[in-house]
């Protein structure tokens, strides 16, 4: 445990407080470096604090907590979530659905931790990448391993295919998110880039509904997509006028033919064969949009399919480097995985003031074997 873990409280006289046993076995199943303490076991109060929307500002104003996670019953915030974010702006770390803890709970605590989880990682790295910096050019490959030990890469092998993906965090609201729904015939990647925390819970239900439903046809998705924008549409969620408040990219690649198809809003790009397969869109998530947004191809023995989220070109721009992780990946193309997603991170975070980049960044790499069955 870090000497520095969150500590988790329940609001002692909350109408919420009947979830606290519900709220307890999340932490005793979670691996968490975190507490969840009653609110009367430690004095400093500097923990977060779940609680129902009429207590947030006794603790903002009180000084009794570092933020508030919102507990709601279903119908119970309608549009004042709104008004809840403009006033108490970054003391609300979250909402969550009382109905729904053990679905979205552990998602929504282990984001609120990974700040201080990768926050030791660098503290406990950032002197001794400092001095490897300054040395020669021999030294690189050295930190570029004590990189990939802060950001570290996820690898998955399926039928044919291996998917390889890598995340850094960003200290700004909301943030991305991916999954993977997959079975003995397709493999479906959902990517999502938001700006507030409440879109990145919402967006979860659908998925989870979608992955049930066993339908990834085209109208398959198209219904999940419906459904998702119903749902953002009823919290105001999203905007014909500002399709950055939600991006989203889906993809199904059918594992027999390698056949691909799927639905891109935003700035994300996708490179195959070295070079821009498919550009960045401003076109906002609406039933209007999808058939612009529509996508399809078939991937080769050996061909890669590389995705690279809004949140990494953001990271860049701010950098005065807008293009420069174009040219990483088209320069690495030739290299396996580890190589272009490590040398497009250890980029990034090169000569990064902070522990953090402004905006999370995802760079998802799948590529089919060289022997791969293809049914024709």
């Amino acid at each position: 445990m870090h000497k520095d873990k969150i500590i988790f409280y329940l609001s002692p006289n909350s109408s919420k407080k009947k979830f606290d046993q519900e709220i307890k076995s999340l932490f005793e199943k979670g691996k968490w470096d975190a507490e969840y303490k009653s609110y009367f076991e430690d004095p400093s109060r500097k923990g977060l604090v779940f609680c129902s929307k009429d207590e947030v500002d006794h603790y903002n104003r009180a000084s009794l907590a570092s933020g508030v996670i919102i507990l709601y019953s279903d119908g119970e915030l309608g549009e004042e979530v709104e008004s809840l974010d403009e006033n108490f702006g970054d003391f609300i770390k979250g909402y969550l659905d009382d109905s729904k803890l053990k679905t979205f709970g552990p998602r929504l605590i282990k984001s609120l931790i990974q700040d201080k989880l990768l926050d030791s990682t660098v503290e406990d790295t950032q002197e001794h990448l400092g001095k490897v910096l300054e040395q020669s050019l021999l030294e690189l490959q050295r930190v570029k391993k004590l990189h990939e030990k802060v950001v570290p890469m996820r690898q998955e092998k399926l039928k044919g295919v291996t998917v390889f993906s890598k995340f850094a965090a960003g200290f700004s609201s909301g943030g991305e998110f991916f999954d993977i729904k997959k079975s003995e015939k397709e493999l479906v990647i959902m990517l999502t880039s938001t700006q507030s925390y409440v879109a990145s819970s919402v967006i979860l239900g659908p998925f989870e509904e979608f992955q049930k439903n066993g339908d990834s046809s085209k109208e398959g998705i198209e219904d999940f997509l419906e459904n998702l924008i119903d749902e953002c549409r009823s919290l105001d969620l999203i905007s014909r006028e500002d399709y950055e408040l939600l991006q989203l990219d889906i993809i199904r690649l059918d594992l027999r033919t390698y056949e691909y198809e799927g639905f891109h809003f935003g700035k994300g790009c996708y490179y195959s064969d070295g070079v821009k397969k498919i550009s960045s869109n401003t076109l906002p998530i609406n039933e209007n949009s999808f058939e612009q947004s529509y996508f399809h191809g078939v991937l080769r023995r050996g061909q890669k399919l590389i995705y690279v989220s809004p949140g990494a070109f953001q990271n860049y721009a701010e950098k005065g480097q807008k293009d420069k992780i174009e040219t990483v990946i088209l320069e690495q193309f030739k290299n396996g995985a580890r190589e272009i997603l490590n040398e497009a991170f250890f980029q990034l975070k090169k000569d990064n003031e902070e522990d953090f980049l402004k905006y999370d960044a995802s760079i998802i790499y799948l590529e089919v074997d060289p022997n791969a069955f293809i049914q024709v």
